[in-house]
């Protein structure tokens, strides 16, 4: 897995991780989920697919993962901003991952009576579509880019709007695995430059130039 810093990639490997939450640590920065997941994406987009959870990449660099943690009140409000927050980022918001791996906190709170009574009810809450995001499935960097490929194939636009209102589960998938939707297309051997707009802005664009 790969970052770009500046003009040259950085490669990840469990090793660099563990070393970058050890220099953070060692600065004084706030490891817990919210703020590095605002501030080290890239961190945490390998260290989950590294070591399966923030946590794990805590723990595997000598931390208390207890004591970084950060512990909050959650009210509805919080808790549908919490959920918008992470369906941004592009994580996995099926009740198994967000329970056991991502934020059993926020799992627990928005299941309470008082709140949604549900997480499919949160999720709906959130402006979500539950069957969407129920029905996820892990994604291998080889199934990614043969969907894409099979899309474009169809003619399918894969500008990346176009593609979160029909197939919300590849971008989501994709950003995961290449950090971005437009490093994926590339993957795909396609040029992101020629897709990023809509073909009916193209047209209309060309329109006006005739």
């Amino acid at each position: 897995m790969q970052r770009r810093e500046g003009n040259q990639v950085r490669k990840w490997t469990k090793e660099s991780i563990i070393v970058d939450i050890k220099s953070l640590a060692a600065a004084g920065h706030d490891l817990n989920y919210s703020t590095i997941a605002e501030e080290q994406v890239a961190l945490l987009r390998a260290a989950t697919r590294y070591f399966g959870s923030w946590r794990v990449a805590i723990e595997a660099a000598g931390l208390h993962y207890v004591k970084i943690r950060r512990y909050q009140a959650w009210s509805r409000e919080k808790i549908l901003d919490r959920i918008k927050a992470l369906h941004k980022q592009g994580v996995d918001l099926s009740w198994r991952n967000i329970s056991t791996q991502v934020d059993p906190q926020l799992a627990a709170a928005a299941t309470k009576f008082k709140h949604f009574g549900s997480w499919r009810g949160a999720i709906e809450a959130a402006g979500l579509d539950y069957s969407k995001i129920r029905k996820y499935k892990e994604w291998s960097e080889a199934a990614i880019i043969e969907r894409i490929k099979e899309l474009h194939k169809k003619g399918t636009e894969l500008n990346a709007k176009s593609v979160e209102e029909h197939d919300i589960t590849l971008i989501t998938a994709a950003r995961r695995r290449y950090e971005s939707w437009d490093r994926a297309l590339e993957a795909a051997g396609l040029d992101h430059t020629k897709i990023v707009l809509r073909t009916p802005y193209r047209r209309q664009s060309d329109a006006g130039t005739k």
